[in-house]
């Protein structure tokens, strides 16, 4: 039979202890711990998604606050522009790679 996943999911022979991932995507709080830092991991379809903790999720609210602030918002949606500065921002605060389809798909979860 067929193994069916769905693009989130890491397969098995990918998770041990030196990997932070388990099957459903997510980090626990022990092995957040004994991580080098915070992981951008390959699902099985070779898109890069991103394990978001509470701290990153504060400093993207913090960081979309400040842009809508400064009026880079269109009709109540954040432009492109935004998008790209909160990118790079967390980026750069937490030392990973993240993009603009990073932070739209988060505003979405």
């Amino acid at each position: 039979m067929d193994e069916v996943r769905s693009s989130n999911q890491v397969p098995m022979v990918e998770i041990n202890s030196l990997n932070p991932v388990n099957v459903f995507g997510s980090m626990s709080s022990s092995q957040m711990e004994h991580s080098e830092g915070f992981k951008v991991h390959k699902s099985v379809s070779e898109k890069r998604n991103l394990t978001w903790i509470d701290e990153m999720d504060n400093f993207l609210v913090d960081r979309l606050m400040e842009q809508m602030h400064k009026g880079q918002t269109i009709g109540g949606v954040f432009t492109k522009t935004a998008y790209a500065i909160v990118a790079r921002e967390i980026g750069e605060n937490f030392e990973l790679s993240c993009n603009s389809e990073h932070i739209k798909n988060r505003m979405k979860t």
